[in-house]
């Protein structure tokens, strides 16, 4: 391993250290007994004023208000290490205490993560990857009553109780390992582990390596290629091969292939394989020998097909050959791999077909995409067949639907580890702006897409919904039911016949709604909250985000007098409003009061003439009292909103206006 780097190590006050213990040590900042808290006070004082160390020991006491464990978490040797002599190693005795005490296997999944480079930022999507590896690794111990992926999460959970991963400063919904924490992981995985690139040297690569990371940049691989054409025995071993980062897109290197194609040859104790956004073009049949595998990636690649050899892989639990932009099919014997848990093809635009018998993959708890095809739509029944299913599911091709029974066959309604549902009537690779031009009719289109939507109904633990290109008039009853509570974010896109909307308001936990496309409603108002909210019980109360675009037929709001004026109006919690080419839209904002609304945009609404109910050409400012949180306000290829202008329209093609200074 590399030498380390020193940290300086910034110190806060006891009293301080004492507020963060309390926050991470005790349920809901209850007050602790005076015995936990002398024996609290004692172990702050050990943690040396390092807040990372206090939150550490917290989270690891944070189960448990035993004073018997606390006071042997207090009398441990571990406190006595002398920091001079682990100075070499950046080790921490608090985050040493904090890991001794963890289960055998956590610490195993810990060890793990030092494959990860110093300062690597894990996107949200990247810690459900860490879990599949865990697992690929089978450094996941089952549960009695609970699924392997289930037991990965809850390790992950207790890993960031115990702040070995902490929120990231950058993005709110990433997270780090401290470099200390960061050192720990490599002291304790040894010559185990190693991450190429920054100061580590593939000369120090030993033979004991078994988890090897790259950086998907040039130099990394370069390295990497010097040593596999030696044909070193120090990478035979290699258990993860694995590309960095897991999400984020490079530009691939064509130095790459000739690397992977030897470890396609050399690589039979690989688990795991990442080849994504190399420059590989197609998988060689050998690959079906790697029968250990469990996780490949060949994500952002431009391989056209997939070897049939691959359903030999009777181990494989992940395969991602997403975004990958020629790929035109999966091997038809896809179904064979009977222990494959995730299978993520999404952006994939060019596959139009799914292999024969999907039925048959009982384990599959991740599909990002079921394709429907005119010649076979029946087969939408086959999604019945799979209980596991969770995630985002797409199923696209609705449109080739005869026979509703076959939804109904689907089961939708009882996949209650469904997050994401996207309803999609034109084909996979087709806008829904395109559907006109597929020439696909089966009676009545409206009655039957009708049908075939309501027979979609998902369960009620559904978080996201969106639904694209559906040619019905009507919403059926469960979009916008208030038994879905759970539901976050609504996309209705391009539901062109459509003229009424559903009763979203009564989705009490609604966040981010997207209403675009809609050409056939005229108007906005009462059956948009439900019949559920009243005065008492406001619509809307979780909404923070509302993007309308592309009504083109949309002219006014038009609520009652009555929920107008209730307080906090229809839109208690609303901070964004975005509405674009609305043309005959008159007024852009209905006549209530906005208590939370922060920004306004307005872009290409050429028939309106106000954004404020009643306003004069001499009032330029929103009435401060309806708006007391309005910060910005941006109008954009309105020319005839004379409230705002106050001068000759033809002036005015972009009008900013900024909260006065007390708002």
């Amino acid at each position: 391993m590399s030498n380390q780097a020193m940290h300086e190590l910034k110190v806060v006050s006891d009293d301080d250290c004492w507020q963060i213990f309390v926050k991470h040590a005790f349920v809901d900042n209850q007050a602790p007994t005076k015995e936990l808290k002398e024996i609290g006070l004692e172990i702050v004082k050990r943690c040396k004023g390092l807040p990372l160390a206090v939150k550490s020991v917290a989270g690891l006491l944070h189960s448990t208000s035993n004073p018997e464990g606390w006071r042997e978490i207090l009398d441990s040797d571990i406190w006595q290490l002398q920091f001079q002599e682990n100075l070499k190693n950046n080790i921490v005795p608090a985050l040493w205490l904090s890991y001794h005490f963890l289960p055998p296997a956590l610490k195993r999944c810990f060890a793990y993560c030092s494959i990860f480079p110093k300062d690597y930022e894990f996107e949200e999507s990247d810690m459900e990857k860490i879990i599949w590896l865990w697992m690929a690794e089978g450094l996941l111990t089952p549960e009695k009553g609970k699924g392997i992926e289930d037991v990965g999460e809850a390790y992950l959970k207790a890993l960031i109780s115990r702040s070995f991963f902490q929120q990231s400063s950058r993005r709110e919904s990433g997270m780090v390992m401290h470099d200390l924490v960061h050192d720990l992981a490599m002291f304790i995985a040894g010559e185990f582990c190693f991450s190429c690139g920054d100061s580590n040297d593939l000369s120090n690569l030993g033979t004991k390596c078994c988890h090897l990371s790259y950086k998907k940049a040039s130099d990394d691989l370069m390295k990497l290629g010097a040593v596999s054409q030696r044909r070193e025995k120090k990478l035979m071993s290699l258990r993860t091969l694995l590309a960095l980062p897991l999400s984020s897109e490079y530009v691939p290197d064509e130095r790459v292939l000739e690397l992977h194609e030897l470890f396609l040859e050399v690589g039979g104790c690989l688990r795991v394989l990442s080849l994504s956004q190399s420059s590989i073009t197609e998988l060689p049949d050998s690959i079906g020998n790697m029968k250990f595998l469990r996780y490949l990636d060949l994500s952002y690649t431009l391989i056209k097909e997939l070897p049939d050899s691959i359903c030999t892989l009777y181990n494989l639990q992940t395969l991602l050959p997403s975004c990958c932009q020629v790929l035109v099919r999966l091997p038809t014997r896809l179904a064979a791999l009977v222990n494959l848990r995730h299978l993520d093809i999404h952006s994939s635009y060019r596959l139009k077909e799914m292999p024969p018998q999907m039925c048959k993959m009982k384990s599959l708890q991740t599909l990002s995409d079921f394709f429907i095809r005119e010649n076979d739509n029946w087969r939408i029944k086959e999604l019945g067949e799979l209980p596991l299913l969770g995630g985002s599911l797409r199923i696209s091709g609705l449109v080739h639907i005869v026979e509703v029974k076959d939804v109904l066959e689907a089961n939708l309604k009882d996949k209650k580890f469904l997050s994401k549902l996207i309803l999609q009537w034109a084909s996979h690779g087709h806008s829904s702006t395109q559907l006109s031009l597929q020439g696909v009719s089966y009676g009545d289109p409206s009655s039957q897409q009708e049908r075939v939507l309501e027979a979609l109904q998902p369960h009620k633990n559904l978080k996201q919904l969106r639904i694209e290109g559906y040619r019905g008039t009507i919403f059926p009853d469960w979009v916008g039911h208030e038994s879905f509570c759970n539901m976050v974010q609504v996309w209705l896109i391009n539901c062109r016949n459509v003229c009424r909307l559903p009763p979203l308001g009564q989705l009490s936990s609604l966040r981010r709604l997207v209403i675009e496309g809609l050409a056939g409603v005229v108007s906005i108002g009462n059956e948009f909250c439900g019949s559920s909210s009243t005065t008492t019980n406001h619509p809307f109360t979780s909404l923070e985000s509302l993007h309308i675009s592309g009504l083109a037929s949309w002219e006014e709001w038009s609520f009652s007098s009555d929920r107008l004026g209730q307080e906090g109006g229809v839109f208690p919690s609303l901070k964004e409003l975005r509405i674009s080419w609305c043309p005959k839209l008159l007024v852009a904002l209905p006549d209530c009061h906005f208590p939370s609304l922060k920004r306004i945009g307005i872009v290409g609404c050429f028939g309106m003439v106000g954004v404020f109910v009643g306003q004069s050409r001499e009032e330029m400012d929103p009435n401060p009292n309806a708006f007391p949180s309005l910060k910005s306000m941006n109008v954009k290829n309105c020319p005839t909103v004379e409230s705002l202008m106050g001068r000759p329209r033809k002036s005015y093609n972009l009008l900013s206006w900024r909260g006065r200074q007390h708002l």
